[in-house]
């Protein structure tokens, strides 16, 4: 019984960090905002002119071109600022970008 307890605890500690920030954006000027993009839940950290994207929703085998066309609707939509053309990239977990906020 204690070993199921032991995992059940280290799940949930493992799990927990799924959404922390890669330490560039772990500043007090990081804004995470949450969005969902059809069915698709992203945590959309933003510092300055940069983003990084962590698709926090399970889906079972997401293709990158879905995943990253959605993504960019987030940082759109939780930064109010356009991608910059050919900065997006990542795979289905985390992605990252450059965003323009003065046009």
């Amino acid at each position: 019984m204690r070993t199921a307890y032991t995992l059940v605890f280290l799940g949930t500690f493992v799990l927990s960090g799924c959404d922390s920030p890669s330490p560039q954006f772990m500043h007090r000027d990081t804004a995470t905002t949450k969005v969902e993009v059809e069915g698709s839940v992203f945590s959309v950290h933003q510092r300055e002119n940069w983003v990084e994207v962590y698709r926090t929703g399970f889906e079972a085998l997401p293709r990158v071109p879905v995943i990253l066309a959605r993504s960019q609707v987030a940082i759109e939509q939780a930064t109010g600022c356009k991608v910059v053309e050919g900065s997006l990239s990542g795979d289905q977990a985390i992605q990252r970008a450059e965003i323009d906020c003065d046009s």
